[in-house]
């Protein structure tokens, strides 16, 4: 009996671990389950927005009324989840069409929206309207394009991704706006972002990339924040943010003035 016993209870640590195996496998998302994840988070925008998928356009800061057309392909990228391209076209007005990424990225062992981005935006030519793709492209589509690099060097689409991640993950927090202390004036900003500038640099402070970001409910007024980003435990992760360039009112239009400048890859104060 007491060998039949242990028999037993080996074949329910068996049964166990077998289950513990299925579940493990079962969060382990697929396409379909993306797709179907973004066809909800359409659907439930659509209904919030009254019948419309109301889109702030990341180029303009301006809110577009659109409708949902298909989405078109979704693409898996190994630790940063799902991005599916998905066609719109602006409510009312069939031929001027929005092709739009959603990414979205396993969390709490569930898919969670982390941005809605611009690939593809209308623009009248003569008569017609066509598709002009935005300028930098998401980090996303640039996964299959960038030839390797050094091995102990980060690739650019890398750098933007862990940048990107590090800013939507703040804007969650901040209820839908990226906030951020002007470390000169002490005021709160509250920020939407815009776009990750070209190129990525590898400086002495760690990798590093400039960003645009507008000041929320005023799209003319723009802000160059800069980030620096470090390797920890073998993920990277942003180490220091600050204020670049600031709007400043000339002219009757909004530019943005540096703070500082470069000296050597060194930020140097502007007297």
């Amino acid at each position: 009996m007491r060998y039949l016993g242990v028999g037993l209870l080996g074949a329910l640590l068996a049964v166990a671990v077998c289950m513990s195996g299925a579940a493990m496998a079962a969060q382990e998302f697929t396409r379909a389950d993306a797709k179907a994840k973004i066809e909800e988070l359409i659907a439930a925008k659509v209904k919030e927005g009254g019948g419309a998928f109301k889109f702030k356009d990341d180029r303009t800061g301006e809110v577009v009324a659109l409708e949902f057309v298909k989405v078109r392909v979704i693409r898996g990228i190994k630790g940063h989840g799902y991005v599916g391209s998905v066609d719109f076209h602006v409510k009312g007005e069939p031929e001027k069409l929005y092709d739009i990424d959603i990414w979205i990225k396993p969390m709490d062992d569930q898919l969670t929206l982390m941005d809605i981005r611009t690939h593809r935006y209308p623009q009248k030519e003569g008569n017609q309207w066509v598709q002009v793709r935005v300028s930098p492209l998401p980090w996303w589509w640039a996964v299959a394009q960038e030839h390797p690099g050094e091995t102990e060097e980060k690739k650019a689409w890398e750098v933007k991704a862990a940048m990107h991640d590090h800013i939507a993950q703040k804007t969650k927090e901040g209820g839908g706006v990226f906030t951020y202390k002007d470390e000169k004036t002490g005021d709160n900003l509250e920020l939407d972002f815009v776009t990750i500038h070209d190129p990525v640099t590898r400086t002495k402070q760690g990798y590093f990339a400039c960003t645009d970001f507008r000041v929320k409910g005023e799209p003319e007024k723009l802000y160059d924040l800069d980030f620096w980003l470090n390797e920890k435990d073998g993920k990277l992760v942003v180490t220091q943010t600050r204020l670049h360039k600031e709007p400043s009112k000339e002219g009757g239009k909004w530019v943005k003035k540096p703070r500082y400048n470069f000296v050597d890859g060194i930020p140097v104060e502007i007297q």
